[in-house]
């Protein structure tokens, strides 16, 4: 079987990714301004979770059926009360709290994978916890503090999509005007390891959509690299301090939604 070769411009973006990877290791910096961003070829855009709007993702749609009853705590296998769930003064890291966020929006996503399900949705996505995926020997933890690191990761069924989802946590919180260096590796690592994969040697793009859990906070974050830059599209950050049900809901949205978009064109 004659080998593919790599296009010339595939290789440029492959090279171009891991220099900026070793170059923002090298910083040994936590967090950075839209400046210092910017700096590094960097570019932040805007993006919202809404299907309407002209700033929502490129590469990835929501799941737009509405329809589904809201889950009731038994349902999602248990409440989510956000700080008043705090009983234990040592429990108040933004780890901690992003690990409890995380097991609340998995039940969401359970919870409503099975219901599309049985309305003869099938998910065009594989789940898998970090350490059964192909991305668990990448380095997308870190222990010493801050730390940071990846729950999960999905990738499509359809072996012609690059695109990637991760669930990831940092144990500080950004805001939004800031990135933080553990959400900027593991996109890094993760779009870096797919342009490696032989089976996507014809895609120019690797889509990567992070779920980004920061103690009661959080966002997503496409990011894409384009030209000689990377683009990173967070959304604002959402407040879980006491809750929220409608976030979890269009976190799960987005989360059970379709890869789009031409992977083999620069966008």
């Amino acid at each position: 079987m004659t080998r593919v070769a790599e296009s010339p411009a595939r290789r440029q973006v492959r090279v171009a990714l891991r220099d900026l990877a070793l170059n923002i290791k090298s910083l040994a910096v936590d967090e950075f301004d839209l400046q210092q961003l910017e700096n590094l070829s960097i570019n932040v855009d805007s993006m919202v979770l809404d299907d309407m709007s002209s700033e929502k993702p490129i590469y990835f749609a929501p799941y737009s059926d509405h329809s589904f009853p809201e889950p009731n705590d038994d349902d999602l296998h248990g409440s989510y009360n956000g700080v008043d769930d705090e009983t234990d003064p040592a429990f108040t890291r933004p780890y901690d709290r992003a690990y409890v966020m995380d097991m609340h929006l998995d039940s969401y996503i359970s919870y409503y994978n099975l219901k599309a399900k049985r309305e003869g949705y099938r998910s065009p996505w594989v789940p898998k916890c970090i350490g059964d995926s192909a991305f668990g020997n990448i380095g997308l933890y870190r222990d010493e503090q801050p730390e940071f690191g990846c729950f999960s990761t999905a990738e499509p069924k359809d072996p012609a999509c690059p695109h990637v989802k991760a669930i990831i946590y940092n144990n500080m919180v950004a805001t939004d005007s800031t990135i933080l260096f553990g959400e900027l590796m593991p996109i890094l690592r993760i779009m870096l390891k797919q342009y490696w994969r032989a089976k996507y040697i014809h895609s120019v793009v690797s889509p990567v959509l992070v779920f980004s859990l920061m103690g009661v906070h959080a966002r997503v974050i496409e990011a894409i690299f384009q030209g000689q830059e990377l683009i990173i599209r967070p959304t604002k950050l959402y407040d879980f301090s006491h809750v929220n049900p409608s976030a979890f809901k269009t976190f799960t949205q987005w989360y059970m939604g379709k890869p789009i978009g031409d992977t083999t064109k620069a966008s």
